[in-house]
């Protein structure tokens, strides 16, 4: 596929013509293509970064989470994505720039892997190119870089990121084999092997992070297999005007498409009652069903985990920052008030692993159930959040989100 640094314009434009008869989708214009060296890559990569966060964002977001107990205490959150980024990302499309970067040689990512299940190792520049080649259709079409973005709903950005990734990877696969049911089956069954090779080979990064990105692909083709078997490519095309707005629909596919379940959106915008003036705002942001599950299984039993964060409906997390000190509010809203209690339990029984049930951090925690909503409070004073609480729940404000339009 590359060769003398400049990549098989041939078989560039012979992928090309297969994906859009395959997607139904014609390109819209050419895809520019750069070959640059890992080095390059990494850097490349790291200017995205630094142009999307900025230094003190990703400093935040670990103090954040850290507190939460998400992250472990320390982590240089920027190291640790570009870190992955470097082991599992082969090839990338810039929705910035239009273009498409591939590597000078074809080592390591998760497409690759999957690719040794089923094929020779000579396709391999073929799969990854018809993976990155349907992003820029995507874009073409759909308009990839605004939403692709962070944003102060990481949750359902990442819904929509697991969409992108899963169709990438199913039209990449169509494209070399063909989509059948059977084709699905085998499809959905390598991407989950090959996730399970990369999560053993990224011991050293935190499982959050590994869960959120890897999440897009194993989710992704999970949620957007079923779309192709029941709607076929043009439901998967109503998906960019329709859809997921949570990881919860994206996890429970039937929460999307047969029996709709849009999250409850939540508003903390008034948080003054506990957090005054000398408290700086590090995050405001939707953890979600993925990263509740995430967070109880640092602590919890696996199971325990994906009981307790199965009754998820919405939340809203909080962080402040003063001098050395991070407390954060976490509103929660749930499907029933058993699933509340369900997480209210749950998360004592997460404060006696991550505090070990005494001292001071112990005492600096407020959990409080009302009906199907719970609020978690830490890092204040007990006896202070107690004086003040009673205003937060009023002026919490929760919206049910209205049904997505799904695939037709």
């Amino acid at each position: 596929m590359v060769s003398g640094g400049a990549v098989n314009q041939a078989k560039l434009q012979e992928i090309k013509a297969g994906l859009a008869l395959l997607r139904g989708l014609e390109f819209k214009r050419d895809v520019p293509v750069e070959i640059e060296s890992r080095e390059e890559m990494r850097k490349h990569l790291e200017r995205d970064l630094e142009e999307e966060y900025g230094g003190e964002k990703l400093q935040n977001l670990s103090l954040a989470y850290a507190k939460l107990g998400l992250f472990p205490e320390g982590l240089d959150l920027k190291k640790s994505l570009l870190d992955f980024y470097t082991a599992q990302v082969a090839a990338f499309y810039d929705p910035k720039t239009k273009k498409l970067v591939l590597p000078e040689d074809w080592a390591g990512g998760i497409l690759l892997g999957a690719v040794q299940f089923l094929a020779r190792r000579d396709i391999m520049g073929e799969m990854v190119l018809a993976h990155e080649l349907t992003h820029a259709l995507q874009d073409q079409h759909f308009s990839l870089e605004d939403r692709l973005r962070s944003s102060d709903n990481d949750d359902r950005t990442l819904a929509f990121h697991a969409v992108a990734e899963g169709d990438a990877t199913l039209s990449g696969f169509g494209y070399l084999f063909g989509i059948d049911d059977q084709s699905l089956d085998l499809v959905d069954h390598t991407v989950q092997e090959s996730i399970q090779e990369a999560r053993s080979s990224l011991s050293d990064i935190p499982e959050a992070i590994i869960e959120e990105l890897l999440f897009q692909y194993y989710g992704g083709v999970s949620f957007v297999s079923r779309v192709v078997r029941e709607r076929g490519w043009s439901g998967v095309n109503r998906l960019y005007s329709y859809p997921p707005l949570s990881t919860e629909q994206v996890l429970h596919p039937e929460k999307y498409l047969d029996s709709p379940d849009p999250p409850t959106g939540i508003k903390l915008d008034d948080l003054s009652a506990l957090f005054e003036s000398d408290w700086r705002e590090i995050e405001n942001n939707v953890l979600g069903e993925l990263m509740v599950r995430v967070l109880f299984r640092r602590f919890l039993s696996p199971e325990e985990a994906k009981t307790i964060a199965n009754g998820w409906d919405g939340d809203r997390f909080v962080a402040f920052q003063r001098g050395k000190e991070v407390a954060f509010a976490w509103a929660t809203a749930w499907d029933s008030a058993a699933d509340a209690k369900e997480f209210f339990d749950g998360y004592q029984k997460l404060l006696g692993k991550k505090y070990g049930g005494s001292g001071n951090d112990a005492a600096r925690v407020h959990i409080e159930q009302q009906g199907q909503r719970v609020l978690v409070i830490e890092g204040l004073e007990g006896a202070y959040v107690k004086e003040h609480v009673e205003k937060i729940w009023q002026r919490m404000e929760l919206k049910k989100g209205a049904p997505p339009g799904g695939p037709s």
